[in-house]
C-alpha cells in the first residue's frame, strides 16, 4: 500500500480531506473560528463515543484517553502548520510581488 509523508496511508488522508471539504463549505457562510470550534466539538463528541464504547484497552482511564487525544492533536496541528506554512508564505509573496 502506498504511503504518504510520515507513513500515513492515502485512504486516511482522503477521509480527513472529506471533513476539510465540509469545513471549507461551512466557512463560506460562517467565520473560520466558528467552523474550527464546531469541528473540535464534533471530534470531541465522537471521541467520547469511541472511548465509551471501546472494546480494546478497557482499563484506560478518561484522564489517560484525554491526554492521548490532546497529545495527538498537538502533534497533528504542529505537523500541518509546518507542512502548510511554506505554501501560504509563497502565496503571500506572489500576491505582493516579492517572490
Amino acid at each position: 500500500m502506498p504511503e504518504t509523508r510520515h507513513g500515513i496511508p492515502p485512504e486516511f488522508l482522503d477521509a480527513a480531506d472529506e471533513f476539510v471539504q465540509l469545513a471549507n463549505k461551512m466557512a463560506d457562510s460562517h467565520a473560520r473560528e466558528w467552523v474550527a470550534a464546531t469541528m473540535m466539538y464534533a471530534t470531541a463528541r465522537f471521541n467520547a463515543f469511541a472511548w465509551l464504547t471501546r472494546e480494546d484497552k478497557p482499563e484506560q482511564t478518561l484522564d489517560a484517553a484525554s491526554a492521548y487525544y490532546a497529545s495527538e492533536y498537538e502533534k497533528m496541528l504542529r505537523d500541518n502548520v509546518d507542512e502548510l506554512t511554506p505554501h501560504y508564505r509563497d502565496a503571500a509573496a506572489s500576491r505582493s510581488g516579492t517572490q
